[in-house]
């Protein structure tokens, strides 16, 4: 029994390795200027396409180096519970949806590189900060960032104006729906994750009270 489930597993690992072999190549995809030309000459494609890949990339470069090398003490030590990391992704993204940002970002290549660059980073620290925090901190930060993708959602798409230069309005309006989207698709991520943490995420808390009684 256990030789076939090892089989039945090996094309699903395999399939896997495949796809996050993909995903980390892609921001040399989008480094190509017709392909980042495209993607960038609207803001629904830039926010809602470009902004999840590179992060994926990001999240997907973290995985593999952690399982090839481990995190050492400095790493454990700056990523304790998740805190930094998730605390620096949320301002990242906060800051790449600012409309000005936005805007030179279009106008500056060396902008828009530490735009891709940061995004990257904060790929990574998603991945780093998922993986340690307790079901308190990802409740916080989870819910902080679904208020913010609602609330930007919103303002694009009920301002009757243009927020960025060089969008049109049709396509703000459109990107504020698709940024009310992935409010909902991470609210309905959070639910899942804790669904498989034990105790939805808070077991830890009862092991440090025991710690303590002890």
């Amino acid at each position: 029994m256990k030789l076939a489930a090892r089989l039945s597993a090996a094309p699903l690992r395999l399939h896997r390795a495949r796809a996050e072999r993909g995903v980390l190549f892609l921001p040399l995809v989008l480094l190509l200027a017709p392909v980042r030309n495209g993607v960038e000459s609207t803001m629904a494609l830039q926010m809602l396409v470009e902004f999840p890949l590179m992060m994926a990339s990001g999240w997907v470069a973290s995985r593999l180096v952690a399982r090839r090398f481990g995190d050492g003490r400095a790493v454990e030590a700056i990523m304790r519970m998740g805190l930094a990391p998730l605390v620096g992704a949320t301002l990242c993204l906060m800051f790449w949806m600012v409309p000005l940002a936005l805007d030179l970002a279009r106008l500056d290549a060396g902008i828009n590189a530490a735009k891709l660059g940061s995004l990257l980073v904060a790929g990574a620290a998603l991945e780093h900060g998922l993986r340690r925090a307790p079901g308190g901190g990802l409740v916080f930060f989870a819910g902080n960032m679904v208020w913010m993708l609602a609330t930007v959602g919103l303002l694009f798409h009920d301002t009757p104006s243009r927020l960025c230069a060089n969008y049109l309005l049709d396509d703000q309006r459109l990107t504020g729906v698709g940024l009310l989207g992935y409010a909902v698709a991470v609210a309905a991520g959070l639910v899942l994750h804790l669904r498989r943490l034990p105790g939805f995420g808070f077991a830890f808390l009862a092991q440090e009270r025991d710690r303590d009684g002890q």
